[in-house]
């Protein structure tokens, strides 16, 4: 039994089969961000507040509803880890930026400067002077406002341009987080680092038990996002023994969604999460043009509810959730295109020069803190 379950291929095995660069993770984080898209039409077409919403959030559906983040995040999880184990860890966090920053900052100055700026009730000058237009730019920092003034104001809710963007604090969590782990030397120890992921999940599943954290109906608590990605590292990092294996995906498939059905239980799903959205990265399909050194993913997660809210106002059916999808990923699709072609991959086109950059500062800071150390004794 235990050897059909695990079988004699590990995921090492796996990416070494794949070169590794597995066809997989690209497929899946391209679906991945089309179905946020999918489920972000349900409540811009029907309300937030609607019974198909409530059900969708509420009913028989919503564990596969609440897999579809952490999945995101266990999926990064799983892609970093290699570079923290490639990297020092300054070096691991410019890498970080360089993919996240400059996306997100085009996202966030086209939403505000034009889309924001062609669409609001207010005069213009009313509009780039509003507090609330400021405080909308605190976005590219991770200081996250879902709102622009007079912008989709008679929606629910209203002013509301894109809450895609709720992620974005607990991402940067993610690379603090495994950061602060790299320092402490548990990056290059798997048993220990995995050891303290699972601590700190039945620490937080404990806390939700007391304190009845969870209710059904909303966003993740943000630990759930944390610790899918610390387990996705955590798989990277005991890749050599862990197995690939059919039988334990489906297992683990299975036992995050019995997770995710009970809301005491949401953190306990984190493990299963990660494993499943590594079995499913690492298949190697066929690539096709879709996926061949690009990454749309990103953009389309980014552009896809601004967009969506302003198909629901502007265009012919749009306010119908299937054409609804439609005009949200051909149009998100073009910016992210848009995006990568000459944002994302021109940026990461130059990451050796930037790598090089953080090499000589430490070198620097190492040679002036030495100096200064020699000077006070």
């Amino acid at each position: 039994m235990n050897a059909f379950l695990l079988g004699n291929k590990t995921i090492s095995d796996q990416l070494i089969q794949a070169e590794n660069r597995p066809s997989g993770f690209d497929y899946l984080r391209l679906v991945l961000s089309i179905v946020v898209v999918l489920s972000h039409s349900i409540d811009i077409c029907y309300g937030y507040r609607s019974s198909l919403v409530m059900w969708l959030w509420r009913g028989p559906p919503h564990p596969m509803i609440y897999f579809i983040v952490p999945s995101f995040f266990a999926l990064s999880g799983f892609l970093v880890a290699g570079s923290l184990e490639r990297n020092t860890v300054p070096a691991f966090l410019a890498l970080r930026f360089i993919r996240i920053f400059p996306a997100l900052c085009v996202e966030v100055l086209i939403s505000a400067l034009l889309l924001g700026a062609l669409l609001t009730s207010l005069s213009l000058r009313d509009y780039f002077f509003h507090p609330e237009f400021l405080r909308y730019l605190g976005n590219i920092v991770g200081w996250v406002h879902f709102h622009l003034p007079g912008v989709f104001e008679n929606r629910s809710p209203p002013n509301d341009v894109n809450t895609s963007l709720w992620t974005v604090p607990f991402e940067l969590d993610c690379y603090i987080a495994i950061a602060a782990l790299g320092i402490a030397g548990l990056a290059k120890r798997p048993i220990a680092f995995t050891s303290a992921a699972i601590f700190a999940m039945l620490t937080l599943t404990a806390k939700a038990g007391f304190t009845r954290l969870f209710i059904l109906g909303g966003d993740h608590p943000g630990g759930v996002l944390i610790l899918s990605f610390l387990f996705g590292s955590a798989i990277y990092l005991v890749r050599n023994t862990l197995p690939f294996s059919l039988p334990l995906f489906v297992l683990s498939f299975t036992l995050s969604l019995v997770f995710f059905y009970f809301p005491a239980t949401f953190y306990l799903a984190t493990p299963f999460v990660a494993y499943s959205t590594a079995y499913m990265g690492l298949l190697n399909p066929r690539r096709t043009p879709l996926v061949r050194g690009a990454d749309y993913s990103y953009g389309i997660y980014l552009y896809g509810y601004p967009f969506q809210q302003a198909a629901f106002q502007l265009l012919p059916g749009g306010t119908f959730w299937l054409l609804n999808i439609v005009y949200a990923v051909l149009s998100s699709g073009a910016a992210a295109y848009l995006s990568w072609t000459f944002v994302e991959k021109r940026v990461l086109e130059r990451r050796a020069a930037a790598l090089l950059r953080v090499a000589k500062s430490i070198q620097w800071l190492r040679l002036f803190f030495t100096t200064l150390g020699r000077g006070i004794r």
